[in-house]
């Protein structure tokens, strides 16, 4: 049949009834966490300046993002994942985060079709198994070669899920897939800058643009993904890609397997196992960082690769710098939303301390997360004392393999949402999520009480 029909078909047939039930709470899961991330990013510059090209008009721009957005679905499918990815605090998963591209389109195309949360629930997956689809077939990093994963993928999992919404049948589910290719982009060179939110809100917008247009009557190619001339092999970083062998669509569940990863600090995830083995260390041993003489990373080379910033100037920067991480959560005792700010880059005790980091690469990569290392260690050198050591770290916490649980979401949640929303508002809207498959339709998401002031 070919990949890209295979796709179609599978994207055709999902329904609800057909999901695996132990799915269904990691799309509430992820929907919960990128709400609370996409209300926190939502009023950043970067959002800032997309609401006043996208929104019409930019004025009217109300402080919450499910509510009075005056756009096309697809630029608001863009807004919400510029937003959603802002802050860099969003879920992962499959080499990627999927829950900005995937949550964001869905919520804008819903808000149209009127989906409820069943739909939605389906749509998820089957962008979800889509993307997955894709990035096993390739046995080498996208991120080696300089393509943003997310951004590549994101924008055919985001037209699975949109067809899956408005109920494309299988020809025109392939289309949208494929046509999305051609609108897939993003690079590695462009993280720590604004257009690494703006790669993903690209990638949402471009895959409802697709399933709208091939709803529409306009054509793709039937084997774009698949072709030798097509995406596949178009982005394979040594052409050691797999564009013959049948799909495990609807076979092999990849959500049950894989799940989502919930990030605990707003900074690139290639860091987090070293934050967590940093962070434990200055609790075990009471160190702080005037303690400290010299801090090595023990990283994988693919993450040294994508923590392409080592001396960061602004908060921007510090999303993607390694050595700044483990410095906040040396100094501060945590690397949070607090510490992502200029202020606190900028401070010279965090400037000073910047050069004592250093990370040393380790080639041996996971079998499940080729991205990655086995595991991340870290070591500090002390002023007056012995080097000591941090145990190995495989998963880092909030983890699919180390879950976070319902009060740990809560906080996260809640740290997000509650400025921005008030604390009864920011709860009754985690209710929601957390029970998706009652909802309605998004309208539910909207009537809640009304902000209390609006953006300009």
């Amino acid at each position: 049949m070919g990949l890209t029909r295979e796709i179609g078909e599978f994207v055709a047939g999902l329904r609800f009834e057909r999901l695996p039930p132990e799915g269904i709470g990691t799309v509430c899961l992820g929907f919960t966490d990128c709400i609370a991330v996409m209300v926190a990013g939502w009023n950043e510059p970067v959002s800032r300046i997309a609401g006043a090209s996208f929104a019409r008009p930019a004025c009217e721009r109300s402080n919450r993002p499910l509510h009075g957005v005056a756009a096309a679905a697809p630029e608001r499918a863009l807004l919400y994942a510029v937003a959603a990815h802002a802050l860099d605090y969003d879920d992962t998963a499959l080499l990627g985060h999927p829950s900005a591209i995937l949550v964001s389109g869905i919520l804008a195309e819903a808000a149209e079709t009127g989906a409820d949360g069943k739909k939605m629930i389906a749509a998820y997956v089957a962008g979800y198994e889509v993307w997955a689809e894709l990035i096993r077939r390739e046995r080498n990093q996208h991120h080696e070669k300089g393509w943003h994963p997310t951004a590549m993928f994101g924008a055919l999992a985001a037209a699975a899920a949109c067809a899956s919404l408005r109920g494309l049948d299988a020809a025109q589910a392939s289309q949208a897939v494929a046509m999305a290719a051609s609108l897939a982009g993003g690079l590695v060179a462009n993280f720590g800058s604004m257009t690494k939110p703006l790669q993903v809100g690209r990638a949402a917008q471009s895959g409802l643009l697709a399933a709208r247009l091939v709803e529409a009557g306009m054509t793709a190619s039937m084997d774009a993904v698949e072709d030798d001339l097509g995406f596949l092999r178009a982005i394979s970083p040594r052409g050691a890609v797999d564009t013959e062998s049948s799909a495990r669509l609807g076979e092999d569940w990849a959500i049950l397997r894989h799940g989502l990863n919930v990030k605990l600090y707003p900074v690139c995830y290639a860091v987090h196992r070293a934050l967590d083995a940093a962070l434990d260390l200055r609790v075990e041993h009471r160190v702080a960082a005037d303690d400290v003489a010299a801090v090595t990373l023990e990283l994988g080379e693919t993450q040294t690769k994508i923590l392409r910033i080592h001396r960061p100037k602004n908060a921007l920067d510090a999303k993607m710098c390694g050595e700044f991480a483990v410095t906040a959560a040396l100094i501060a005792g945590q690397c949070s939303l607090a510490e992502l700010t200029d202020t606190f880059v900028q401070r010279s005790d965090v400037q000073d301390f910047l050069p004592k980091v250093r990370i040393e690469p380790i080639a041996e990569k996971d079998a499940d997360e080729p991205a990655h290392s086995p595991f991340d260690r870290v070591r500090l050198a002390l002023r007056d004392g012995p080097e000591i050591v941090s145990a190995p770290v495989y998963k880092p916490r909030g983890h699919f393999a180390r879950p976070v649980g319902g009060d740990r979401l809560w906080k996260k949640f809640s740290d997000c949402a509650a400025d921005g929303l008030g604390a009864l508002e920011a709860k009754i809207l985690f209710d929601a999520l957390q029970h998706l498959p009652q909802l309605a339709c998004v309208g539910d998401l909207e009537l809640l009480p009304a902000p209390r002031a609006a953006v300009n």
